[in-house]
């Protein structure tokens, strides 16, 4: 069955049949010391897809939901990754989205990390950072997850749950201002409109001058959506999210004799005259439900995403003296990307066993063309700045047409997942999913058209043994399949990425107080990209790389108020096989081996009027590889410091103040080279005013 005949289905699979989100209606919750667990037998925005006490669940899941980023006051979805555990930031291609890798690995290298929004792939494309205004939950699976979630990590999937209309009215708005000019009004209206109709309505603006010189941003954020519940077995929901970012391209720091931090960290090297950056994207979701019996529920869901990233910038090239060589690009990229699924759930017994079957289809079709000018720098026209003395506002060069590249992905995939009670101490997960991709890569400079078409099975299996409530075991194995987006310097496109992972694991829950997970892990992956040395910007696979280390994650609750959750990841990343031998045995760039983070909240008297509200946290990242071709160049180890307080006017209004790097260490976020490299932010204090009803 092709892309597009399969995804006919679906569209009118979604006529005849409801599909719920795990909004409030349908949810089951369990929370586990301050972190939301949730599933449901219609889980269809929820990575777990099944309804299950967490410490039977054989994976290690983090779940960090609205309540965290309302205490912390985070506004990106990069600022939730210091809490994730095993998560490091990566290369944000000069700011233009939210990158990170998980338990090692890091995801599409040139266009972001593999992101879910309600279980859809949401990165193909140029996407800008993710604001949290729209997001319920922030769901991480670790280890293996291929059967359901299909294109993604052997490290782990991550999903963003939104915020779809509820069956009561509620709102909230936030009003804020803080260093450097930063302006954000947040409104959120939900509520019943009748007839079994309710809707929601998202909106974010904000604006920032920016802690690094002449680099500004500002988001525009509409997110409506409706729902219609004509029975409690049918449910249809529509969500849209139409963001548009502006911001400064801007690649950061260079190293001084391999000193990130030689510079101060608000010196820009770019050219204020190049201008914003401009991303657009409109994303369209359409999801329903329908509950046969209490065992049986059939679901289906499309989604339309179309964006844009254009806009010229000015970046780092090569330093020699005090003179950094620049580079000028202009960008003109857009895509379009329609995906669905359809997927029945069995909830029952079957052979005396009680099981949580799903069996689905999905199905992609992805355009994707990219216009891109590079004018590279020589000793006669260096294009360059003095990094002690920069003088902007130099004649630009004449940049000349580097690709003219239009990538087609088409891609269908069948999966089936079981979890099995085999008696009241083991549980049993098992699934497998099989992809079908094919890719088409034309290139326009040179006329020429490559194309491949890999497919993979990808197995996963795992046993859980709890013999009490307070204790339980689990070991978790599979293997992945993710296709590589792009192409290389000639136009060729890139073989397939493909893991294996294993998982050990325990859990612990001391009478709701203390609850937590320790893990051990190693994934092997083959074909992963890394800078191509030859020709700057473009990308080479190598051969293979490991990784493997321990998690730990505990949450505590006490009485009076007080909570507390703490998150460390030991990470041993290598290179184990590559034609370039100077690579074996070099580790994964940006990820470090210990990384850790503690955030506690004391609650005076909950959410009464007068109630006051202290938090804080330390996040602590170690050294790590600056590069990924083994020059040496490494970013130090750093901590950081967060402070948080807030006081409950009235139950409906609440002030809040909120420090971010408190003791205003200077910092290195993370580096594509030690002439790319992206310093931390300062101290930053913002003041909230929050109204809730």
């Amino acid at each position: 069955m092709t892309s597009k005949a399969l995804l006919f289905a679906l569209c009118a699979g979604v006529s005849q049949f409801a599909f719920a989100d795990l909004a409030v209606a349908q949810d089951k919750t369990d929370e586990v010391e301050g972190v939301v667990v949730t599933g449901s037998r219609a889980a269809s925005a929820s990575i777990n897809g099944v309804v299950i006490d967490p410490m039977r669940l054989p994976q290690s899941v983090r779940v960090l939901d609205e309540a965290l980023i309302v205490d912390t006051g985070v506004t990106n979805l990069s600022d939730l990754f210091d809490f994730a555990g095993g998560m490091a930031r990566q290369n944000s291609f000069g700011g233009a989205w939210d990158a990170y890798a998980i338990r090692g690995f890091s995801g599409d290298i040139n266009q972001g990390p593999d992101l879910l929004v309600n279980r859809f792939t949401a990165n193909r494309g140029f996407n800008a950072r993710r604001d949290v205004a729209t997001v319920e939950r922030f769901q991480v699976l670790k280890g293996p997850a291929s059967a359901l979630s299909g294109k993604g990590e052997p490290g782990g999937s991550i999903n963003i749950v939104t915020k779809a209309p509820t069956e009561t009215a509620q709102g909230s708005g936030e009003l804020s201002y803080g260093s450097f000019d930063a302006k954000r009004i947040m409104g959120d209206l939900s509520g019943p409109l009748g007839g079994g109709v309710s809707a929601r309505m998202i909106a974010v603006y904000q604006d920032t001058d920016g802690w690094r010189d002449h680099v500004g941003s500002d988001r525009l954020l509409l997110a409506p959506s409706l729902a219609w519940t004509p029975s409690d077995d049918l449910r249809l929901l529509y969500q849209l999210e139409a963001n548009t970012v502006h911001f400064v391209h801007d690649r950061g720091l260079v190293a001084v004799a391999g000193n990130g931090k030689a510079l101060p960290r608000e010196r820009f090297l770019g050219e204020p005259n190049d201008g914003d950056i401009t991303q657009k994207t409109l994303q369209h979701q359409l999801t329903t439900t329908y509950n046969f019996s209490p065992s049986v529920a059939v679901e289906a869901g499309v989604q339309y995403r179309d964006g844009s990233f254009r806009g010229q910038s000015t970046h780092n090239g090569a330093l020699i003296g005090t003179q950094l060589r620049r580079q000028l690009r202009i960008h003109d990229y857009t895509w379009d990307d329609l995906s669905g699924r359809i997927e029945v759930s069995f909830d029952g017994k079957l052979g005396g066993l009680e099981h949580q079957l799903r069996a689905g289809a999905d199905a992609f079709t992805y355009e994707q063309h990219r216009i891109f000018y590079r004018f590279n720098p020589t000793a006669a026209t260096p294009y360059a700045i003095d990094i002690l003395n920069p003088v902007y506002g130099q004649a630009k060069p004449v940049a000349p047409l580097n690709q003219n590249v239009l990538e087609e992905l088409r891609g269908e995939s069948l999966y089936l997942q079981d979890l099995v009670t085999l008696n009241s101490q083991f549980t049993l997960l098992v699934g497998v999913r099989q992809d079908w991709i094919r890719q088409t890569n034309t290139n326009y400079r040179n006329n020429t058209v490559t194309r491949q078409s890999p497919s993979q099975a990808s197995p996963r299996a795992a046993l859980t043994w709890a013999p009490n409530e307070a204790f339980s075991a689990y070991v978790s194995w599979g293997r992945s399949f993710r296709y590589n987006q792009g192409s290389d310097a000639v136009g060729g496109a890139f073989p397939p990425e493909k893991g294996e992972a294993w998982e050990a694991g325990v859990k612990w829950d001391l009478a709701g107080r203390l609850t937590g997970t320790a893990s051990l892990f190693r994934i092997d992956k083959e074909n992963i990209l890394v800078n191509d040395p030859a020709n700057s910007g473009f990308f080479i696979p190598v051969g293979a790389a490991r990784s493997q280390g321990f998690e730990a994650e505990t949450n505590l609750r006490l009485p009076k108020g007080i909570t507390a959750t703490a998150v460390y990841a030991y990470t041993d990343t290598e290179i184990t096989r590559d034609t370039r031998t100077n690579m074996i045995g070099s580790s994964l760039s940006n990820v470090p081996k210990h990384s850790g983070a503690v955030y506690a909240n004391w609650r005076s008297d909950g959410d009464a009027p007068g109630s006051v509200t202290l938090g804080g946290g330390v996040v602590y990242v170690g050294e790590r590889a600056g590069d990924d071709v083994n020059t040496g160049f490494k970013l130090p180890d750093y901590v950081t410091v967060r402070a948080n307080l807030a006081y409950n006017v009235s139950k409906a209004v609440s002030l809040h103040l909120d420090v971010e790097n408190l003791f205003d260490t200077y910092y290195l976020e993370s580096s594509y080279s030690n002439v790319w490299i992206t310093p931390g932010a300062p101290r930053t204090i913002t003041g909230r005013l929050r109204v809730s009803f």
